[in-house]
């Protein structure tokens, strides 16, 4: 009997501090599930803090990007625009320079370049030499002189073997004309030295014009009458036939054809 009830007494004790032990287990996990959860909230509520101010940041970024892509869009219309008018202002000033070329060149129709005189052959009166000589060079033009209104060397004297270039003005175009087509037709010596006539004309139309020399030269050598039109047209004739040239480059290829057609 005694025995009886120690084991009895013995179970209630290992009872009582087995539900001391659960109670004991349970407060601590409800406390460490609490503590748990309350951070778990913090770091969640920390999260939707970044999560939201990396939202905000995104946002402000976007709305820059597509301020950035309208200001990018206005600058490509703007230099479209400019371009634009880059263009227009080119074709106004090309026209612009061209109708100065053309009035420079019109205010020089009545001059007259003539090269390879030598230096002090007009014995200090370039006038009175050309008036008096142009129709002994020039016969056909001694009937009725043309009419000089000056007359000077090009530049200050140089020590250069090579003569400055005489400018004339002539009275009337057509003087300038006359002596012109007969200096194509004739050939002048002045002191051992062959004389070359020709128009005055702006820098521009010259530099234009010069590449058209050497051309022409070749195209009277294979026979054909070559001419020089204003501003720098060549004109080639053969018999019948005409060619216009605005690009001395295609007169070339014109010309070296034709060698290539006629060689054996």
């Amino acid at each position: 009997m005694p025995r009886t009830r120690a084991t009895k007494q013995s179970m209630e004790e290992a009872l009582t501090s087995s539900l001391v032990t659960e109670a004991h287990l349970e407060a601590t996990l409800k406390k460490f599930f609490n503590k748990a959860e309350k951070h778990s909230e913090a770091r969640f509520e920390r999260l939707e803090n970044q999560l939201s101010a990396i939202e905000n940041t995104l946002s402000k970024h976007g709305e820059a990007i597509e301020k950035q892509a309208s200001d990018i869009s206005s600058i490509d219309s703007r230099v479209t625009d400019n371009e634009d008018a880059i263009s227009q202002l080119k074709d106004a000033l090309a026209k612009t320079e061209q109708k100065l070329v053309s009035l420079e060149d019109r205010d020089r129709r009545e001059n007259l370049r003539i090269m390879n005189i030598k230096e002090g052959e007009e014995k200090g009166n370039m006038l009175s030499y050309l008036s008096l000589n142009i129709p002994k060079w020039f016969p056909a033009l001694a009937g009725s002189p043309p009419e000089l209104m000056r007359a000077h060397r090009l530049g200050p004297p140089s020590q250069s073997s090579k003569p400055r270039i005489i400018l004339v003005r002539c009275l009337r175009f057509t003087d300038r004309d006359r002596i012109l087509t007969e200096a194509r037709k004739t050939s002048v010596q002045v002191a051992d030295r062959q004389i070359n006539v020709a128009p005055d004309y702006s820098d521009f139309t010259a530099k234009k014009r010069r590449p058209c020399y050497p051309v022409m030269h070749r195209a009277r050598t294979l026979g054909f009458q070559a001419f020089l039109l204003y501003p720098a047209t060549i004109k080639l004739i053969k018999g019948t036939e005409q060619h216009l040239f605005n690009n001395p480059s295609d007169s070339e290829k014109f010309l070296s054809d034709y060698e290539a057609s006629k060689a054996p």
